[in-house]
């Protein structure tokens, strides 16, 4: 079985739950793709920690996610490893 390969895809959700969302662009960009990894680790992050100032079993349960994702995307995302730190978003 062949190895299947990674793209980014940006999506229109529209607003009504009958309606599927429609792909927009697929996109392929390595770097991009690394960058997209990166934050989506920081969010899951971000998630984890605000889940334990609430409950600290439910942020040890998204800690465990959060890991799950480091290790899947370190398999799918050239040059990412698990030990990558994150890159900090700036809004």
């Amino acid at each position: 079985m062949g190895m299947g390969s990674v793209s980014l895809v940006l999506l229109y959700e529209p607003a009504t739950a009958r309606s599927r969302p429609v792909p927009i662009a697929r996109i392929l960009d390595a770097e991009l793709m690394l960058l997209v990894a990166k934050c989506a680790i920081v969010q899951a992050e971000a998630r984890a920690a605000e889940l334990s100032q609430a409950d600290n079993l439910l942020g040890e349960a998204e800690r465990a996610e959060v890991q799950r994702l480091r290790t899947v995307l370190a398999l799918l995302i050239p040059g990412l490893t698990i030990t990558d730190e994150p890159v900090v978003i700036v809004q």
